[in-house]
């Protein structure tokens, strides 16, 4: 029976997963569902790794004997975080992955989803960084709030100054957004002669121009890390 590593990552949205063979993304499954889990079960013999931010109750059933990866789990960096037990699972998972893509330089790791979250990796670390809102939740919380806000989608083609109640909103939303992640990378450039941007966001981001930083779009960044996880542990 063939080896395969099984990484899921259940997120606040959706439930995702990827099957590697000897280091290659051999299927990548979104969403995942426990049929997903039952048909890999009876093909492969599996070693499987799960970051939970989110809730899954059905597959998460099916999962209990398997690993959950947490701040204690063996891992490739060292944790620098004054409350590691409330360190977001998929935030570790990214960490890793950006460090096995260059481990000789600092990373800013990008991610736009439900929260947007901005983190720091060099010297074989992760030193925190960022949880903000994310573009919906800001939306959502406009409404919510106030009597007199509707809710509206985003669209990141409008710029300043807003010509309606709802463009206004979406103004105010989607280039703040941009405008907090740009001066974080303006912030950082500052401070390191030399660093790279991985973003794994659900979203598309929107980068200044005069960001040269070297950027990568890695997506499926969470379970990459799961898998960089699973062959280091597998090494000892």
């Amino acid at each position: 029976m063939d080896k395969i590593n099984l990484c899921i990552d259940i997120g606040n949205t959706s439930t995702k997963a990827a099957v590697y063979q000897n280091g290659i993304e051999v299927e990548y499954i979104k969403p995942f569902a426990v049929s997903d889990l039952l048909r890999l079960q009876k093909e492969k013999e599996i070693e499987i790794l799960v970051s939970k931010t989110g809730s899954n109750p059905d597959l998460e059933l099916l999962l209990e004997s398997s690993h959950f990866l947490s701040h204690e789990t063996n891992l490739p960096i060292s944790i620098d975080y004054k409350t590691p037990s409330t360190l977001g699972r998929d935030r570790i998972a990214t960490a890793v992955g950006a460090y096995n893509l260059d481990d000789k330089v600092a990373w800013l790791v990008i991610d736009l989803g439900t929260c947007l979250t901005i983190d720091l990796v060099y010297n074989g670390a992760f030193h925190g960084g960022l949880i903000s809102p994310g573009v919906d939740m800001r939306l959502k919380a406009m409404n919510a709030y106030t009597s007199g806000l509707p809710l509206v989608d985003y669209n990141y083609e409008i710029k300043f100054p807003g010509k309606t109640t709802e463009e206004s909103m979406q103004v105010g939303v989607c280039q703040s957004v941009i405008h907090e992640i740009n001066g974080y990378i303006h912030q950082m450039n500052q401070r390191f002669s030399d660093f790279k941007i991985v973003d794994c966001s659900s979203m598309k981001l929107h980068f200044d121009k005069e960001v040269k930083n070297e950027i990568f779009a890695r997506p499926k960044l969470v379970v990459e890390g799961l898998n960089n996880i699973i062959q280091y542990n597998a090494k000892k």
